[in-house]
């Protein structure tokens, strides 16, 4: 096993995650190619499905992931993450229509918002600024600005949350060359002692 400081190490995780930037700026302009309306400095993880993205605006700094059935117009705020296996769905059917008339509402998040794993967001919900939605949780009504909600059904648990400034969704996904590199630099000096 490879030490965390072994210059092997170092450069293959360099070139790792530069070859996930590389995908992320081939996924972002395919993307918008089709319609998506998005910040370069968004990363969409290469798991991430989205259905119509025509009708798709993501903000700045954001970390998206999971399923976005946008069958009507889903926006998401600056600095906002959407994580693993979240379900946005903008789309339902009218349970009391002879032939289940598909019914469509359009989903708002705000900024510096956390959508944790595994989360479903339903038809015309807003989530508002700072909020957070626990892992697992079904969101079938709105959430206000920095509100904590969990649960099947989704509860407010906590109200209040101070919205993080200083955090960077983004900074999960890209490379820190300036301490890559002198980790590199210190790694290899101390081999040649």
């Amino acid at each position: 096993m490879l030490s965390r400081e072994n210059p092997i190490r170092i450069c293959v995780g360099l070139v790792v995650k530069s070859l996930r930037l590389l995908g992320n700026l081939y996924r972002l302009r395919k993307l918008q190619s089709q319609g998506l309306q998005c910040s370069h400095s968004t990363y969409i993880n290469r798991k991430c499905t989205m259905i119509k993205p025509a009708n798709i605006n993501i903000g700045a700094n954001c970390y998206i992931d999971g399923k976005l059935y946008a069958l009507d117009r889903i926006t998401i705020g600056d600095r906002t993450v959407v994580g693993e296996d979240v379900f946005l769905c903008t789309g339902s059917h009218d349970i009391d229509s002879v032939n289940f008339k598909l019914v469509t509402k359009p989903i708002s998040i705000g900024s510096f918002v956390w959508i944790a794993s595994g989360a479903t967001v339903l038809p015309g919900v807003n989530i508002g600024d700072c909020a957070v939605v626990g892992a697992m949780a079904v969101v079938a009504k709105n959430i206000p600005a920095g509100a904590v909600a969990v649960g099947n059904p989704a509860r407010i648990i906590r109200t209040g949350r101070a919205c993080p400034t200083e955090f960077d969704p983004i900074s999960l996904a890209t490379i820190d060359w300036h301490t890559s590199f002198n980790r590199l630099r210190d790694s290899l000096r101390r081999k040649k002692k």
